[in-house]
Protein backbone atom coordinates (compact mmCIF):
# COMPACT_ATOMS: atom_id res chain seq x y z
CA UNK A 1 0.00 0.00 0.00
CA UNK A 2 1.35 3.47 -1.27
CA UNK A 3 2.56 6.23 2.30
CA UNK A 4 -0.03 8.62 2.33
CA UNK A 5 0.21 12.30 3.35
CA UNK A 6 -0.28 12.43 7.04
CA UNK A 7 -3.15 15.13 8.35
CA UNK A 8 0.04 17.19 9.69
CA UNK A 9 2.00 17.53 6.62
CA UNK A 10 -1.14 18.90 4.66
CA UNK A 11 -1.68 21.34 7.95
CA UNK A 12 2.08 22.16 7.48
CA UNK A 13 1.31 23.24 3.60
CA UNK A 14 -1.69 25.31 4.12
CA UNK A 15 0.45 27.05 7.02
CA UNK A 16 2.82 28.18 4.64
CA UNK A 17 0.25 29.03 1.46
CA UNK A 18 -0.90 31.30 3.54
CA UNK A 19 2.44 33.09 5.29
CA UNK A 20 4.72 32.34 2.85
CA UNK A 21 7.33 31.42 5.33
CA UNK A 22 8.60 28.92 7.27
CA UNK A 23 9.27 30.64 10.44
CA UNK A 24 5.51 31.89 10.56
CA UNK A 25 4.19 29.12 9.47
CA UNK A 26 5.80 26.78 12.22
CA UNK A 27 4.55 29.40 14.80
CA UNK A 28 0.79 29.24 13.31
CA UNK A 29 0.85 25.34 13.60
CA UNK A 30 2.81 25.42 17.47
CA UNK A 31 6.05 23.87 16.23
CA UNK A 32 9.49 24.41 15.55
CA UNK A 33 10.53 25.43 11.81
CA UNK A 34 12.87 22.45 12.24
CA UNK A 35 10.15 20.09 12.03
CA UNK A 36 7.88 21.96 9.55
CA UNK A 37 10.43 21.92 7.66
CA UNK A 38 11.30 18.10 8.01
CA UNK A 39 7.32 17.43 7.45
CA UNK A 40 6.85 19.61 4.28
CA UNK A 41 10.51 17.29 3.44
CA UNK A 42 8.78 14.34 3.87
CA UNK A 43 5.53 14.99 2.31
CA UNK A 44 7.36 16.06 -0.65
CA UNK A 45 9.09 12.57 -0.81
CA UNK A 46 5.42 10.81 -0.40
CA UNK A 47 4.34 12.92 -3.20
CA UNK A 48 7.48 12.74 -5.42
CA UNK A 49 7.06 16.56 -6.17
CA UNK A 50 7.97 19.35 -4.90
CA UNK A 51 5.18 21.74 -3.11
CA UNK A 52 7.47 24.62 -2.57
CA UNK A 53 10.12 26.81 -3.74
CA UNK A 54 13.12 27.55 -1.59
CA UNK A 55 15.35 30.86 -2.12
CA UNK A 56 17.21 32.12 -0.19
CA UNK A 57 15.21 36.08 -0.72
CA UNK A 58 11.54 34.01 -0.41
CA UNK A 59 9.42 31.04 0.09
CA UNK A 60 6.76 29.89 -3.03
CA UNK A 61 4.61 27.36 -3.41
CA UNK A 62 5.23 25.33 -6.78
CA UNK A 63 2.88 25.10 -9.01
CA UNK A 64 1.88 21.49 -8.11
CA UNK A 65 1.78 22.76 -4.40
CA UNK A 66 -0.77 25.51 -5.35
CA UNK A 67 -2.38 22.45 -7.48
CA UNK A 68 -3.12 20.41 -4.54
CA UNK A 69 -4.14 23.20 -2.05
CA UNK A 70 -8.03 22.58 -2.51
CA UNK A 71 -6.86 18.67 -1.47
CA UNK A 72 -5.49 19.20 1.47
CA UNK A 73 -7.68 21.92 2.66
CA UNK A 74 -10.63 19.70 1.85
CA UNK A 75 -8.91 16.82 3.46
CA UNK A 76 -8.13 18.75 6.65
CA UNK A 77 -11.98 20.21 6.99
CA UNK A 78 -13.20 16.66 7.04
CA UNK A 79 -11.06 15.57 9.87
CA UNK A 80 -12.21 18.12 11.60
CA UNK A 81 -15.81 17.50 11.10
CA UNK A 82 -14.58 13.90 12.44
CA UNK A 83 -13.70 15.60 15.66
CA UNK A 84 -16.60 18.18 15.65
CA UNK A 85 -19.10 15.41 15.23
CA UNK A 86 -17.62 13.70 17.83
CA UNK A 87 -17.45 16.45 20.04
CA UNK A 88 -21.06 17.21 19.41
CA UNK A 89 -22.06 13.91 20.83
CA UNK A 90 -20.28 15.12 24.13
CA UNK A 91 -21.26 17.80 26.36
CA UNK A 92 -22.43 20.67 24.28
CA UNK A 93 -19.38 23.53 24.12
CA UNK A 94 -16.60 22.11 25.62
CA UNK A 95 -13.12 22.35 24.21
CA UNK A 96 -11.86 24.51 21.24
CA UNK A 97 -14.24 27.51 19.92
CA UNK A 98 -12.18 29.77 17.64
CA UNK A 99 -14.92 33.02 18.02
CA UNK A 100 -14.31 35.97 15.77
CA UNK A 101 -15.57 39.70 17.18
CA UNK A 102 -15.25 42.65 15.03
CA UNK A 103 -14.54 45.89 17.19
CA UNK A 104 -16.90 47.41 17.55
CA UNK A 105 -18.87 44.99 19.41
CA UNK A 106 -15.57 42.75 21.30
CA UNK A 107 -14.72 45.61 24.19
CA UNK A 108 -18.70 46.45 24.99
CA UNK A 109 -20.33 42.87 24.33
CA UNK A 110 -17.49 40.65 26.06
CA UNK A 111 -17.43 41.74 29.49
CA UNK A 112 -20.67 40.74 29.59
CA UNK A 113 -20.82 37.60 28.33
CA UNK A 114 -17.32 36.20 29.34
CA UNK A 115 -17.63 35.30 32.54
CA UNK A 116 -21.29 33.63 32.49
CA UNK A 117 -19.73 31.70 29.84
CA UNK A 118 -16.69 30.99 32.02
CA UNK A 119 -19.57 29.75 34.91
CA UNK A 120 -21.32 27.97 32.81
CA UNK A 121 -19.34 26.41 30.22
CA UNK A 122 -15.97 25.85 32.37
CA UNK A 123 -14.57 23.69 29.54
CA UNK A 124 -15.04 26.16 26.98
CA UNK A 125 -11.21 26.69 25.90
CA UNK A 126 -12.48 30.04 23.99
CA UNK A 127 -10.38 31.37 21.42
CA UNK A 128 -11.30 34.92 20.42
CA UNK A 129 -9.99 37.04 17.33
CA UNK A 130 -10.92 40.70 16.81
CA UNK A 131 -11.31 41.90 13.33
CA UNK A 132 -13.31 43.64 10.75
CA UNK A 133 -15.76 41.94 9.29
CA UNK A 134 -14.97 41.36 6.15
CA UNK A 135 -11.37 39.60 7.17
CA UNK A 136 -13.47 37.56 9.82
CA UNK A 137 -16.03 35.78 7.03
CA UNK A 138 -12.56 35.48 4.49
CA UNK A 139 -11.69 33.64 8.18
CA UNK A 140 -14.82 31.37 8.75
CA UNK A 141 -14.75 30.48 4.95
CA UNK A 142 -11.08 29.14 5.04
CA UNK A 143 -11.90 27.39 8.50
CA UNK A 144 -9.42 29.20 10.30
CA UNK A 145 -12.38 30.37 13.21
CA UNK A 146 -15.46 28.28 14.34
CA UNK A 147 -18.34 31.30 14.15
CA UNK A 148 -18.22 34.87 14.30
CA UNK A 149 -19.95 37.39 15.64
CA UNK A 150 -20.81 40.29 13.79
CA UNK A 151 -23.12 42.94 12.67
CA UNK A 152 -26.31 42.45 10.26
CA UNK A 153 -26.77 42.49 7.10
CA UNK A 154 -23.95 41.72 6.34
CA UNK A 155 -23.04 39.56 2.73
CA UNK A 156 -22.79 36.32 4.67
CA UNK A 157 -22.87 34.02 1.35
CA UNK A 158 -22.28 30.32 2.53
CA UNK A 159 -22.73 30.82 6.01
CA UNK A 160 -25.45 30.34 8.68
CA UNK A 161 -26.66 32.93 10.76
CA UNK A 162 -28.40 33.75 13.90
CA UNK A 163 -29.76 36.91 14.78
CA UNK A 164 -29.49 37.80 18.57
CA UNK A 165 -30.77 41.30 19.30
CA UNK A 166 -31.18 44.62 17.96
CA UNK A 167 -29.70 47.80 19.32
CA UNK A 168 -30.57 51.34 18.78
CA UNK A 169 -28.22 53.82 17.34
CA UNK A 170 -27.61 57.08 19.60
CA UNK A 171 -25.92 60.74 18.52
CA UNK A 172 -22.74 61.20 20.57
CA UNK A 173 -21.32 65.28 20.81
CA UNK A 174 -19.09 67.68 22.67
CA UNK A 175 -21.51 68.72 25.61
CA UNK A 176 -20.27 72.22 24.82
CA UNK A 177 -21.76 72.04 21.14
CA UNK A 178 -25.04 74.48 20.84
CA UNK A 179 -28.21 72.50 22.86
CA UNK A 180 -30.35 69.95 21.60
CA UNK A 181 -33.27 67.74 23.55
CA UNK A 182 -32.41 64.75 25.45
CA UNK A 183 -34.47 62.74 21.82
CA UNK A 184 -34.11 64.08 19.13
CA UNK A 185 -35.27 63.15 15.60
CA UNK A 186 -33.58 61.51 12.57
CA UNK A 187 -34.35 64.95 10.95
CA UNK A 188 -32.14 66.80 13.67
CA UNK A 189 -29.54 65.08 11.79
CA UNK A 190 -29.84 67.07 8.03
CA UNK A 191 -28.03 70.49 9.17
CA UNK A 192 -25.50 68.30 11.68
CA UNK A 193 -21.80 67.39 10.64
CA UNK A 194 -21.71 63.54 11.05
CA UNK A 195 -18.17 62.15 11.78
CA UNK A 196 -18.04 58.02 10.91
CA UNK A 197 -15.26 55.43 10.48
CA UNK A 198 -13.87 55.44 7.58
CA UNK A 199 -14.68 53.19 4.30
CA UNK A 200 -14.22 49.28 5.04
CA UNK A 201 -15.86 49.34 8.37
CA UNK A 202 -19.42 47.79 8.55
CA UNK A 203 -20.63 50.35 11.06
CA UNK A 204 -19.75 53.22 8.78
CA UNK A 205 -22.76 51.72 6.30
CA UNK A 206 -24.92 51.06 8.71
CA UNK A 207 -25.55 54.25 10.91
CA UNK A 208 -25.56 55.57 7.36
CA UNK A 209 -28.18 53.08 6.14
CA UNK A 210 -30.20 52.84 9.71
CA UNK A 211 -29.93 56.61 10.16
CA UNK A 212 -30.90 57.57 6.41
CA UNK A 213 -27.87 59.46 5.55
CA UNK A 214 -26.36 60.64 2.58
CA UNK A 215 -22.58 60.97 1.61
CA UNK A 216 -22.78 64.15 1.31
CA UNK A 217 -24.31 64.49 5.01
CA UNK A 218 -20.74 63.18 6.58
CA UNK A 219 -17.64 64.82 6.85
CA UNK A 220 -15.17 63.14 4.31
CA UNK A 221 -12.59 65.54 4.96
CA UNK A 222 -12.06 63.40 8.56
CA UNK A 223 -12.25 59.88 9.15
CA UNK A 224 -11.21 57.27 11.87
CA UNK A 225 -9.80 53.90 12.02
CA UNK A 226 -11.17 53.16 15.44
CA UNK A 227 -13.89 54.53 17.97
CA UNK A 228 -11.50 55.94 20.14
CA UNK A 229 -9.69 58.39 17.84
CA UNK A 230 -13.63 59.28 16.37
CA UNK A 231 -14.50 59.98 19.88
CA UNK A 232 -11.22 62.24 20.54
CA UNK A 233 -12.05 64.43 17.18
CA UNK A 234 -15.83 64.79 18.09
CA UNK A 235 -14.54 66.07 21.98
CA UNK A 236 -12.48 68.71 20.23
CA UNK A 237 -15.66 69.87 18.17
CA UNK A 238 -15.07 68.55 14.35
CA UNK A 239 -18.67 67.27 14.43
CA UNK A 240 -20.95 64.91 16.00
CA UNK A 241 -20.87 60.88 15.76
CA UNK A 242 -23.47 57.89 15.59
CA UNK A 243 -22.62 55.45 17.94
CA UNK A 244 -24.25 51.68 18.99
CA UNK A 245 -25.47 52.17 22.44
CA UNK A 246 -23.52 49.40 23.57
CA UNK A 247 -20.53 51.57 23.05
CA UNK A 248 -22.11 54.43 24.56
CA UNK A 249 -22.78 53.15 27.92
CA UNK A 250 -22.22 55.34 30.62
CA UNK A 251 -18.75 55.08 31.95
CA UNK A 252 -17.70 53.98 28.62
CA UNK A 253 -17.26 57.76 26.76
CA UNK A 254 -14.53 60.29 27.48
CA UNK A 255 -15.63 63.17 29.58
CA UNK A 256 -16.93 66.02 27.83
CA UNK A 257 -19.30 64.01 25.56
CA UNK A 258 -23.07 63.75 25.03
CA UNK A 259 -25.51 61.26 23.76
CA UNK A 260 -29.07 61.90 22.40
CA UNK A 261 -31.33 58.97 21.90
CA UNK A 262 -33.78 59.17 19.07
CA UNK A 263 -37.56 59.21 18.88
CA UNK A 264 -39.18 56.49 17.38
CA UNK A 265 -38.91 54.52 15.09
CA UNK A 266 -35.13 54.44 16.18
CA UNK A 267 -32.47 53.68 14.05
CA UNK A 268 -31.02 50.00 14.84
CA UNK A 269 -28.46 47.40 13.72
CA UNK A 270 -28.95 43.98 14.22
CA UNK A 271 -26.10 41.42 16.39
CA UNK A 272 -25.63 38.13 14.83
CA UNK A 273 -23.84 34.93 15.06
CA UNK A 274 -22.20 33.35 11.86
CA UNK A 275 -20.70 30.05 11.01
CA UNK A 276 -20.03 27.40 7.92
CA UNK A 277 -23.32 25.95 6.94
CA UNK A 278 -23.50 22.19 7.48
CA UNK A 279 -21.00 22.26 10.43
CA UNK A 280 -21.36 19.50 12.79
CA UNK A 281 -21.67 21.76 15.55
CA UNK A 282 -24.43 23.91 14.74
CA UNK A 283 -26.62 23.14 17.13
CA UNK A 284 -23.55 23.94 19.59
CA UNK A 285 -23.73 27.35 17.95
CA UNK A 286 -27.25 28.25 18.31
CA UNK A 287 -26.84 27.45 22.26
CA UNK A 288 -23.89 29.49 22.17
CA UNK A 289 -25.92 32.60 20.42
CA UNK A 290 -28.93 31.99 22.89
CA UNK A 291 -26.43 32.18 25.82
CA UNK A 292 -25.09 35.40 24.57
CA UNK A 293 -28.44 37.10 24.30
CA UNK A 294 -29.65 36.00 27.43
CA UNK A 295 -26.31 37.33 29.04
CA UNK A 296 -26.47 41.05 26.98
CA UNK A 297 -26.51 43.91 29.90
CA UNK A 298 -29.53 46.29 27.37
CA UNK A 299 -28.96 49.06 30.13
Amino acid sequence: MSALPSLRQLQYLLALSETLSFGRAAKMCHVTQSTLSAGIRDLEAILGQPVVERTSRRVSLSGFGRDILPYARATVEQAEKLIDQARARRVPLTGALRLGVIPTIAPYLLPDILPSLRKDYPHLDLHLREDMSARLVSALDRNDIDAALIALPYDTLGMEHMDLFSEPFVLVRADHAAPLPARIALSALKNQTILLLEDGHCLRDHAREACQLQEQSTKKGFSATSLPTLLQMVQHGYGHTLLPAMAARAGLLPAGLEIHEFTAPQPTRTIGLIWRQNSARGAEFRLLGRHIAANVDHG
